[in-house]
């Protein structure tokens, strides 16, 4: 019997121990895993910190040193303009003191953008800039040659033929260079969007594998994450705050441009032509002296329009006096005039009450839209509908063209123009697209939920 039962046990079934170890194990491997995943997900924040910053700076940096090219550039452009036309009362050799500064400040500022250049540009363009830039004024040297050696003519020829084309292809160059800024911005902040993305699926892991444990660290990290996306928003915000002033800034310093010239040079122009007339009237019907005087006249005349309506191209003055509605109907007016292309305007709701630092971007929206039609389209008529409802305004520009055909769609969507429309809407707190016509043209649409409103778009100063 003593045996039987002895028989029924299990001698052999080793002792069972307390699992302090296994507990003690895992307890460890929890903190080492809270740590590791600790210090990866400070070390990417941290990085993605100082990433931003370099690359915002950079960015910042060189912008600037093109910006200052253009303003050069454009200073160039004024200056050989009027050279050219004669507008000034100087001889061609006076000018030189001026071309030797902005030289001077070009040279630097191109030397200082090299330093500052992103790395993904090609030397390539780069080098071109330079040599562009170098031949520009190897030119310029051989215009101030001919000018000190009387040979005026040719000094202007050589104005007119080649150095208008290379500081036009200079500032061409420059833009490209800022609109690569533009898109390295923008790739570098879908890159950080990956490595928060990354990190946030990591930190879910974690907490599904330690809940209790980790969830506290999980806390901690989405709090930080938070004001990391936080402080990237306000970013955001600032940047476009800046793009806002920065477009202001460039329709103010058009408005003063557009008055000076309407105002000033308008007036000379219009006094001129009058003396001149009151002199042709004095002279004899058949003294040779009536042909130059009618010469003369129709010069300052032409002049003159040339200068009005290069005024209304840099402000239109009636946007400013009689509201967008009236200033939309001269633009269409223009545009048919010349161009050829019948173009209607069609105008609903209280387009008056339109927020007046929304309106020149309506504006602009609408000229580059069918400045793109003029181009483009081969259409021989063009629709503008604009219309407020409410706070909300919503304008179509329409063609009856080619559509969007291959060739059409690549030059539309990746145009300067597209951007700058863009670019403007989303200031304004609303969307721009392009859809195709049911009368298979192109549609331009623009939709702005809060233009008829008193108070200032979040993240807009005013």
């Amino acid at each position: 019997m003593v045996q039987s039962r002895r028989s029924d046990l299990t001698p052999d079934e080793p002792p069972r121990h307390a699992p302090t170890r296994l507990l003690l194990a895992g307890v460890t491997l929890a903190l080492a895993t809270i740590a590791a995943v600790g210090v990866y997900t400070f070390t990417q924040i941290r990085d993605l910190r100082d990433r931003q910053t370099a690359i915002s700076e950079r960015n910042r940096k060189d912008s600037l040193q093109l910006l200052r090219i253009q303003n050069d550039l454009a200073s160039l452009a004024v200056a050989m303009r009027d050279m050219a036309d004669g507008a000034e009362p100087y001889p061609l050799p006076a000018w030189q003191p001026a071309f030797d500064r902005l030289r001077g400040d070009l040279t630097a500022a191109i030397a200082l953008e090299r330093t500052l250049a992103p790395p993904g540009r090609e030397p390539a363009q780069q080098a071109r800039l330079e040599r562009t830039s170098e031949a520009y004024f190897a030119n310029v040297d051989r215009m101030f040659e001919l000018a000190r050696a009387g040979q005026t003519a040719a000094a202007v020829g050589l104005i007119r033929g080649t150095l208008i084309g290379q500081q036009r292809a200079l500032d061409g160059t420059i833009s490209q260079f800022l609109i690569v800024n533009n898109r390295m911005q923008e790739e570098a902040a879908a890159a950080n969007r990956g490595i928060y993305d990354r990190v946030a699926a990591e930190i879910m892991i974690l907490v599904a594998v330690l809940l209790v444990v980790v969830g506290i660290a999980g806390v901690w990290i989405v709090v930080v994450n938070r004001r990391a996306f936080e402080a990237v928003r306000d970013v955001t915000a600032q940047l476009r705050t800046l793009s806002w002033h920065t477009l202001r800034l460039q329709e103010d310093v058009q408005r003063s441009v557009s008055r000076e010239l309407h105002d000033d040079f308008g007036q000379i122009l219009t006094a001129m032509g009058t003396l001149l007339g009151h002199a042709r009237r004095r002279v004899p019907g058949d003294d040779p002296l009536t042909e130059q005087l009618d010469h003369v006249r129709t010069i300052a005349q032409e002049t003159l329009d040339r200068i009005r309506a290069q005024s209304q191209w840099l402000h239109p003055g009636v946007l400013d006096d009689f509201g967008l509605e009236k200033a939309l109907a001269r633009c269409a007016e223009q545009f048919e005039r010349q161009t050829g292309i019948r173009t209607t305007l069609e105008a609903t709701g209280p387009i008056g009450d339109v927020r007046p630092e929304f309106a020149i971007h309506v504006y602009r929206v609408v000229q580059e839209a069918l400045s793109n039609i003029g181009r483009h389209s081969g259409s021989s008529e063009a629709r503008v509908q604009l219309a407020c409802d409410g706070a909300a305004l919503r304008l179509e520009v329409e063609d009856r063209g080619r559509g969007m055909a291959a060739g059409r769609a690549r030059t539309v969507e990746g145009g300067l123009g597209l951007v700058s429309m863009r670019e403007r809407a989303e200031l304004m707190g609303g969307q721009l697209r392009l859809r195709q016509s049911p009368g298979g043209g192109l549609i331009v649409e623009m939709r702005v939920p809060r233009a008829v409103v008193t108070t200032t778009p979040e993240g807009v100063l005013t």
